[in-house]
C-alpha cells in the first residue's frame, strides 16, 4: 500500500469510530436507571423480589411478563436494587418476599397475598393496577422509597 491508501484507509477507521461512539453515546441518553429502596423491613427472611413492568399483561403477579426482574437476598431492614439502562418510557413496579423459598408469591384460596407485597405508588393494601402504580421513567433516574403494604 502506498502512502495514499493508508492515510485514506487511517480517515476511514476514524470516521467509522466516532460514528460508533456517536452511536453509542445516543443509546446511553436514551435510558436511565430505576432505583427501589424498600424500607422498614420486618422479617429478615426469603428473597425479595422486585419485577418491573412497560405493560398492563401480566402486572402485578406474573413474573415471567414482567419486562424485568430482580432479586435481592443480603439485607437488613431495608433492601435496595437498581435496574440499570432501562429505556425511557412508563412502567409499573412490583415487589414480594419469598419468605418460604419457593420463587412465587403465595396467595389464599381468593387470591389475597400471604407474603409481603407492594408496588409503585402503593401507600396502603388494595389490589395494584397497572394504571395506578404506573411512574414515567424521563432522562433522570428515578429513585423510589417504598414499604410493602401487606
Amino acid at each position: 500500500m502506498n502512502y495514499v491508501n493508508k492515510s485514506i484507509t487511517m480517515k476511514k477507521s476514524i470516521i467509522v469510530s466516532m460514528m460508533l461512539l456517536c452511536a453509542s453515546i445516543s443509546i446511553s441518553a436514551q435510558s436511565s436507571n430505576v432505583t427501589v429502596n424498600i424500607k422498614e423491613i420486618e422479617k429478615k427472611k426469603g428473597a425479595i423480589y422486585v419485577m418491573l413492568y412497560n405493560n398492563a399483561e401480566g402486572f402485578p403477579k406474573e413474573k415471567d411478563k414482567a419486562y424485568k426482574i430482580g432479586k435481592v437476598t443480603e439485607y437488613g431492614d431495608e433492601a435496595s436494587y437498581t435496574f440499570q439502562g432501562i429505556p425511557l418510557g412508563s412502567y409499573a413496579l412490583t415487589f414480594f418476599q419469598d419468605e418460604d423459598g419457593n420463587g412465587e408469591l403465595n396467595t389464599n384460596f381468593i387470591g389475597i397475598p400471604k407474603e409481603p407485597v407492594g408496588a409503585s405508588n402503593m401507600t396502603r393494601f388494595g389490589k395494584p393496577s397497572y394504571n395506578k402504580c404506573v411512574f414515567v421513567l424521563e432522562e433522570e433516574d428515578v429513585k423510589m422509597e417504598l414499604k410493602f403494604i401487606m
